[in-house]
């Protein structure tokens, strides 16, 4: 008989797991998850997929980043009927599982009988319940959302409020991979270096190299025939937090570009921005320090490249030093997504 999944009203993320050599022994018999780790798989109703509860969901995760030059989501996803919900599509990395109490369609039941009888009167007592996370459920590697309701407008209600909880999630997991590749192949030499000389460690992958290097600066680079990497640290004595002001970034930034950022044989061609995105700013916390995360494009002066750009401005208050971390990339008529979130992976990897 088919196990069903039993919920727990105590907490709102549940992760369900087996425990101790039973887990272990389990997993021994489990595939691997299948996939890329940027697809997801959404599985739901089709009726509900095609109303506002299908394109909520949507819009979490199918939203497209702010930043890039083509549209580009988050993750990629593909609807899945739940009859056809089959062992194959079972392994996939990341899956979305939804339903509610609401309606009696074929579809509906099916997701429904994957919990008990207890778990359903949870769910109709307590509209506070409306997600469950597990882990390895069919393959290692695995995680499986599962979002529930009472009815539709109430697990609507909870997946706008939490929106950004809910992408983050994923987004995070997917960083995790990246940051877990880069790791284990780097270039010790370059961070070693930097260490020594400005008393900072960021990991460089290999590949990477000292492009330019002075007393305040350095620009690390990787290059190959179709993309290029960048990625730069700039620092100086901290004057003002006027600095933290969306035009005095950008003027900030000009700044570092039009010192440090030139085509090395037309000295006339400089690094700037592409007007028609606007900068996105955001407040975050950077290493336990505040900072405004940027976002936009960049482009060459004589508009022969451009591409996306991140960025993070924070004081070190134990040296009082203002640092501009920036990552760019480009890569004509390749998508940039993926680029992007090696980018993010670097520059979160940086340490005083």
């Amino acid at each position: 008989m088919k196990q069903r999944i039993v919920l727990s009203a105590l907490i709102l993320i549940y992760i369900l797991s087996n425990c101790g050599s039973d887990k272990q022994t389990l997993n021994n018999f489990l595939p691997n998850a299948t996939g890329t780790d940027s697809e997801m798989l959404i599985v739901m109703d089709s009726s509900k997929f095609k109303k506002k509860l299908g394109r909520s969901v949507i819009n979490v995760f199918g939203e497209n980043i702010y930043g890039l030059p083509q549209p580009e989501p988050y993750f990629d996803l593909k609807y899945i009927r739940p009859k056809n919900f089959n062992n194959i599509l079972k392994f996939a990395k990341n899956i979305i599982i939804i339903f509610t109490l609401e309606g009696d369609s074929p579809s509906s039941k099916l997701l429904r009988n994957e919990f008990n009888q207890n778990s359903i009167e949870k769910i109709k007592s307590d509209t506070s319940l409306f997600m469950m996370i597990k882990k390895d459920q069919y393959a290692i590697g695995q995680e499986i959302l599962y979002l529930f309701g009472k009815n539709d407008q109430v697990l609507l209600d909870h997946i706008k409020k939490n929106k950004e909880k809910l992408r983050t999630y994923f987004e995070r997991r997917v960083i995790k991979k990246v940051n877990k590749k880069n790791i284990s192949n780097t270039n010790k030499n370059i961070s070693k270096d930097l260490m020594k000389r400005f008393g900072y460690n960021i990991t460089v992958p290999a590949g990477f190299s000292i492009a330019k290097l002075d007393s305040q600066f350095v620009w690390l680079r990787e290059i190959d025939p179709e993309i290029e990497k960048n990625i730069f640290i700039y620092f100086e004595n901290y004057v003002s937090d006027e600095i933290f002001y969306k035009k005095n970034i950008e003027d900030f930034r000009r700044k570092i570009s039009l010192k440090y950022l030139r085509d090395v044989e037309n000295p006339s061609i400089y690094m700037t921005y592409q007007k028609e995105l606007p900068f996105m700013k955001t407040e975050v916390n950077f290493k336990e320090k505040f900072s405004i995360e940027t976002r936009g494009l960049w482009k060459l002066s004589d508009i022969s490249g451009g591409g996306p750009f991140l960025s993070y401005t924070f004081v070190d208050k134990n040296s009082d030093k203002l640092y501009y971390l920036e990552g760019y990339v480009y890569a004509p008529g390749s998508k940039k997504r993926d680029l992007m979130r090696e980018i993010y992976s670097i520059l979160w990897s940086f340490k005083i």
